[in-house]
């Protein structure tokens, strides 16, 4: 009998861990990147602004995710969010820079 009670327990713990649904690159960037980039602060460039993305975007986007990744200047790694995946800061960033080409 005890171990049909334990059994339960023991199958707990041989399910995989859980991860989190994978946000897209506008979730990313209002709830992480807008603080920043939605109004300037720190010299981010402001979402939408040409004008200020031109330069950063000459460098392509791979770079840019980066410099998302690791981060640079002021910007922290991730944008200051170290849960957010390779995949998600990619997506922010082509978010980002596919609002202001």
């Amino acid at each position: 009998m005890k171990a049909l009670k334990l059994l339960p327990v023991a199958a707990l713990a041989l399910l995989p861990m859980v991860s989190h649904a994978e946000m897209t690159g506008e979730q990313v960037f209002k709830t992480t990147c807008s603080m920043c980039h939605g109004t300037g602060m720190m010299g981010a460039p402001k979402f939408g602004d040409k004008a200020a993305w031109a330069p950063r975007i000459k460098q392509g986007e791979d770079v840019l995710v980066q410099h998302a990744l690791h981060g640079i200047r002021q910007m922290p790694a991730r944008g200051g969010k170290s849960s957010l995946t390779d995949a998600e800061v990619k997506a922010a960033v082509h978010y980002m820079v596919s609002h202001a080409q």
